[in-house]
């Protein structure tokens, strides 16, 4: 165990759990939460899509009804929403499901919501999951969006990608996947072989004898042009995905509000104790992630936000900015983030009442 698993641990139990949890790969959104798991910190369905507090739901019979949408059968609340969103959304850091954002709007509210919440995930993989499960949410008069951090951050984190469909996680693993796959012995021969000295980029189902031999002898003149300039295609997908959810409010003819995430380095206020050492430890760690979301600072922030918001006015999107709100309020000193960017049980429950008090 490493020093930031060993302050992790020590400091946030559960994110033991959370670490073991393991991906799938799906159709359309490429990869899922693994399905039906049970543990004392998180519960998932048969799709792979959280619960929210199962004490709730004593009469629910897991096993004949395992799905979140069965949820509502047992639940007080005529009406009911779609909390939508990554790793915020899903719940990572909550010590049970009790405590993530949509199992607290649920108990709060006259409102059930559904959590629609998968980790890792782009904006774009986030309104495809909502489509997929449209069919599950046909009374639903609400959608509640907290999200917004990992479009900023796959700029960052991935050098290459598809400028218009735009990044996501796995997505390198994906391709030498796909490619390794359909290759034939002769051509992955010459991949394994002419690779390492190629920066073009090559189709190796296709590439022919010369336009290798080119590629491999005269490689100072074909530089790759087809590199994206980051920040035009990050305003292109914003501005895409926002457009995407507009037509869905108009369309389903329901409310939409979008929160922007909070994130550590964002927002104004003074460290817990356990918020300074998990930090310092994150920060000394070498895994490419977290050494870049200690690059996010305060200017990106701005930029990112005001992108946002300006998309969120033209489309007609309630917008709210949740490190606004912990950064104009007392929050001093108080244990809000496991890491940069998951909450504690106290950090979800500060969004949920930031959430209910704009429905």
């Amino acid at each position: 165990m490493n020093k930031f698993q060993s302050v992790r641990y020590k400091l946030a139990p559960q994110m033991r759990d959370y670490d073991k949890l393991a991906n799938i790969w799906k159709p359309f959104v490429m990869f899922f939460n693994q399905p039906n798991i049970k543990s004392r910190v998180y519960n998932l369905d048969k799709f792979g899509l959280r619960f929210n507090d199962l004490s709730n739901f004593k009469k629910l019979d897991i096993e004949k009804n395992n799905s979140i949408f069965n949820e509502k059968l047992f639940s007080k609340s005529e009406k009911t929403a779609a909390l939508v969103g990554a790793s915020s959304v899903f719940g990572t850091g909550a010590t049970s499901d009790a405590f993530t954002v949509s199992s607290i709007l649920s108990k709060k509210t006259n409102i059930h919501f559904f959590n629609l919440g998968c980790s890792a995930f782009s904006g774009f993989q986030e309104i495809i999951l909502f489509q997929s499960f449209i069919n599950f949410l046909k009374n639903t008069k609400m959608i509640v969006i907290l999200s917004g951090l990992n479009d900023l951050f796959l700029m960052k984190y991935l050098s290459t990608f598809d400028p218009v469909l735009g990044p996501h996680y796995f997505s390198q693993r994906y391709i030498k996947g796909m490619v390794q796959s359909t290759l034939s012995w002769k051509r992955n021969l010459a991949k394994f072989i002419f690779s390492p000295f190629i920066q073009h980029e090559v189709y190796w189902n296709s590439v022919k004898k010369k336009e290798l031999f080119n590629f491999f002898f005269k490689k100072n003149e074909f530089k790759n042009t087809n590199l994206p300039n980051k920040e035009e295609v990050l305003k292109n997908i914003v501005k895409k995905n926002f457009q995407l959810w507009s037509n869905i409010q108009k369309g389903m003819g329901i409310k939409i509000i979008y929160f922007l995430q909070p994130f550590a380095n964002w927002c104004e206020k003074d460290l817990s104790d356990e918020e300074k050492e998990i930090f310092d430890a994150t920060d000394s760690h070498t895994h490419k992630p977290y050494q870049i979301a200690k690059s996010m600072d305060k200017a990106a922030y701005i930029n990112y936000k005001n992108l946002i918001e300006e998309n969120c006015n033209y489309f007609n999107l309630d917008f709210v900015d949740c490190n606004d709100y912990i950064n104009n309020n007392n929050f001093n000193k108080q244990w809000l983030f496991v890491d940069r960017w998951h909450l504690t049980d106290l950090g979800y429950k500060i969004v949920s009442d930031l959430i209910i008090s704009k429905l």
